[in-house]
């Protein structure tokens, strides 16, 4: 799987749209849709906002398409630094707040409407 392909079917999984990710990150929706659909490249600096823009589990995700094997969360928090552990842990404790407050139990969507 190459990049484009592997950045598509990321922000497809984790109902990402263009447009939310280009007002975290700084590139252009035009750019991302052209990227995602293998119309055109990506500069090396784009392609790094448009992944540090996105949730940590969608980065993984992405590599894990690319290396075609799963990255195991202790091999993922291994070289995260304090600030990003405790970013981290700080979206599980409110995820499961939110479990326990609704007893909701599934991944919401980032598709910004």
């Amino acid at each position: 799987m190459n990049f484009s392909q592997a950045f598509d079917s990321t922000l497809k999984n984790f109902g990402v749209s263009a447009k939310w990710l280009a007002e975290r990150s700084g590139v252009a929706p035009q750019t991302i849709s052209d990227f995602r659909r293998g119309k055109k490249s990506i500069q090396t600096d784009s392609l790094g906002k448009l992944l540090v823009a996105l949730p940590v589990e969608a980065q993984v995700y992405f590599f894990n398409l690319l290396l075609g094997r799963c990255i195991t969360p202790e091999q993922m928090v291994e070289f995260m630094d304090s600030d990003q552990l405790s970013s981290m842990l700080l979206a599980i404790a409110k995820v499961l707040g939110r479990y326990r407050d609704t007893g909701e139990n599934s991944r919401t969507s980032l598709n910004a409407s």
